[in-house]
């Protein structure tokens, strides 16, 4: 049987590098396209492409993405951004007969204040967290334009919903970095450093789910291998904890001796974000990868970095 061409967009990325690993052990066609050969806000650009190399499985991967106050500082950047590759992805899709579309969105799509864990239907149930409102938004038009093609027109296109994530290619600037790798980061360079004290945004008591991208990439894979009836699923694990247990759990993974200040000034986001993983479970797929022993394989990583 011929194996059809599978394009990644955002290959390069932290999640796209893990899903481009695994599809090529898996000796799956990719079709391989750098940041630097597309520019995929530019709806021509992306047409073009299309027209040209005919991708037959299409894994949205792409955006911009980053932490908090990033997020809270750039909502038009983040908005714009991702609505238009989102979009581009989408429609060019659509347009020129893609089999297959997996849209990666993110778990911040969800309400506020809404029950827990958090089912896939109660997206737009309320208001959205302020700080990545932007991001949020963006991501939503998208599921939905998704959930239109495969309702009206059925499609198999589908979007997956993951929580937060860590992995190899990860962002560790501190300004626009999520949590796992600003505190990696910041042990580490502590206990190098001998400071006595690591400050930890916020107040350490929200909680949150953590995925590993790995995981990630087996959740799309097992995705790609069914006919899945579902326009989205939530994607996660059973790893749930506070930001202050996260941050004793890294202290301890990086070896630093010293204090944690919890520097309530930043702010917390959503207080808590546990997402509902029955559909999921349900179909057959489970996260393997458990945070500690994650974390301990990418702290090895981040140490082959040598960030100064």
């Amino acid at each position: 049987m011929k194996k059809k061409r599978i394009y990644i967009a955002g290959q390069e990325g932290m999640v796209g590098q893990s899903i481009y690993k695994l599809l090529t052990n898996k000796k799956c066609h990719i079709i391989d396209c750098k940041r630097k050969d597309l520019n995929l806000v530019n709806q021509k650009d992306v047409y073009d492409w299309f027209k040209k190399n005919k991708p037959e499985i299409v894994i949205n991967a792409a955006g911009k993405v980053g932490g908090i106050l990033d997020n809270s500082k750039n909502q038009m950047t983040y908005i714009y951004n991702n609505v238009m590759i989102g979009f581009n992805l989408v429609n060019a899709s659509f347009n020129y007969n893609v089999k297959k579309f997996i849209n990666l969105g993110s778990a911040c799509i969800y309400p506020k204040k809404t029950d827990q864990p958090i089912k896939e239907k109660y997206l737009l149930s309320s208001y959205l967290e302020n700080t990545n409102e932007g991001y949020a938004l963006a991501k939503i038009s998208v599921l939905k334009y998704v959930e239109y093609i495969k309702k009206f027109y059925k499609k198999d296109f589908i979007s997956l919903m993951p929580t937060n994530l860590y992995g190899v290619g990860d962002n560790f600037d501190l300004n626009s970095s999520h949590v796992i790798p600003a505190l990696v980061r910041k042990f580490h360079f502590a206990k190098i450093n001998k400071k006595k004290k690591v400050e930890v945004w916020g107040s350490g008591v929200s909680k949150r789910e953590f995925l590993h991208t790995e995981d990630l990439a087996s959740a799309v894979l097992f995705c790609l291998n069914k006919n899945i009836t579902e326009t989205s699923l939530n994607i996660g694990s059973s790893d749930y904890l506070s930001i202050k247990e996260l941050a004793t759990l890294i202290k301890k993974i990086t070896d630093f001796q010293g204090n944690i200040f919890f520097n309530k000034k930043y702010p917390d986001g959503v207080k808590f974000r546990k997402l509902d993983l029955s559909k999921i479970h349900k179909l057959g797929w489970r996260s393997n990868i458990r945070l500690e022993d994650g974390l301990k394989r990418y702290y090895k990583y981040f140490q082959t970095l040598n960030l100064k």
